[in-house]
C-alpha cells in the first residue's frame, strides 16, 4: 500500500512539474470557440524584434511579466482570435529573425519587416498589410508645412537613400546630403537646413524624441515617391501558412480593422 502510495505522489508531482516547464504563450488558450477555424488548435511560435516603436515594444510589468504592444502585436491578436490559433512570442534582434525562419524555430515573423526581393530568397512573404510613408521632418514653429512650401529651402536626408530622389522632385527644394539620420537630425534642430525627409514612422518617432521638432507626412499627390516599403508577414520557404494568413489580410482590409489598427498607432495619414 506503501508503495502505490509513493507512485501516486510521485506521479502527481511529476504532472505539476511539467505543467510548470513550458513558457506561457501570449495568446489566450485554445477554446471550443476556436473549432472550426482555419489554425484551431495550433500552436505557433512568433518571432519579432521588439524594440521599434509603435510596431512593437515590450516592457515588464509590476509582476514581473513581459507586456508587448503596438500595431503588430494588435494584428497578431486579431490573426489569432479569428484564425483559432494560440502564440508564443520568441523576441530577438532583428538581425536574427530570417535566420529562425530558416531553421524552422519560428513558425513567422511579423516585425515591421519589409519585402525585398533579397530577403525573398530565403523566405516567404504574406501580403502587404500596411504601406511605408514618408514624412518631412520641419522645426516646431516653421512655416513649412506641405511639400509647396519647401520650394527654395535646404532638405536634407541620409547620404545614399531613395529620398534624394524625392528631393529632387520638389519643385525648388535644395537637396542636401549627410551621413547617416542622426546627422540631418542634428542639422534639421541646429537650423542650418530647412526640413528634412525620411520615412513616415522615423519621422513620427524622432519628432518625438526630439522637442523641438514636428512633421507631417507626405502625399502622394504633392510628389511621386516611387516605390514605397511595404510591411509584410515572413514564413519558412513553403510554409502551408502564406495563404491562410494571406485571406487573413484581406478580410482585416476589407472590415476596416487595419485601418483601426493602423490609425490608433500612426495616424489616418498612414492608411493606404
Amino acid at each position: 500500500m506503501k508503495k502505490v502510495l509513493k507512485f501516486i505522489l510521485a506521479l502527481t508531482l511529476c504532472t505539476v512539474t511539467l505543467a510548470g516547464c513550458g513558457k506561457k504563450a501570449d495568446s489566450a488558450p485554445a477554446s471550443a470557440e476556436n473549432s472550426g477555424k482555419a489554425l484551431s488548435g495550433k500552436h505557433l511560435k512568433v518571432a519579432m524584434s521588439a524594440n521599434y516603436k509603435y510596431f512593437e515594444t515590450v516592457t515588464v510589468d509590476s509582476k514581473g511579466k513581459e507586456v508587448y504592444e503596438g500595431l503588430d502585436i494588435d494584428i497578431l491578436n486579431k490573426m489569432s482570435e479569428d484564425l483559432g490559433f494560440t502564440y508564443e512570442i520568441m523576441n530577438m534582434p532583428f538581425s536574427s529573425l530570417i535566420g529562425s525562419l530558416q531553421a524552422k524555430q519560428a513558425d513567422f515573423v511579423i516585425s515591421g519587416m519589409s519585402y525585398t526581393e533579397e530577403r525573398a530568397k530565403s523566405i516567404d512573404f504574406s501580403d502587404k498589410y500596411a504601406t511605408g510613408k514618408v514624412g518631412v521632418l520641419i522645426k516646431k514653429g516653421s512655416d513649412i508645412d506641405s511639400v509647396a512650401d519647401l520650394n527654395g529651402k535646404k532638405v536634407a536626408c541620409s547620404t545614399g537613400t531613395n529620398y534624394e530622389d524625392i528631393i529632387k522632385k520638389i519643385k525648388g527644394a535644395q537637396l542636401v546630403t549627410f551621413d547617416g539620420q542622426a546627422a540631418v537630425t542634428q542639422e534639421l534642430a541646429m537650423g542650418r537646413v530647412d526640413a528634412a525627409i525620411t520615412g513616415g514612422t522615423g519621422a513620427k518617432k524622432i519628432s518625438s524624441e526630439n522637442e523641438g521638432l514636428s512633421f507631417f507626412v507626405i502625399n502622394s499627390k504633392e510628389v511621386e515617391l516611387g516605390s514605397l516599403d511595404t510591411f509584410n508577414i515572413g514564413f519558412p520557404k513553403g510554409s502551408e501558412l502564406v495563404p491562410i494568413f494571406n485571406k487573413e489580410i484581406k478580410k482585416l482590409k476589407e472590415d476596416g480593422t487595419l485601418k483601426q489598427i493602423i490609425t490608433k498607432w500612426l495616424g489616418e495619414d498612414y492608411v493606404d
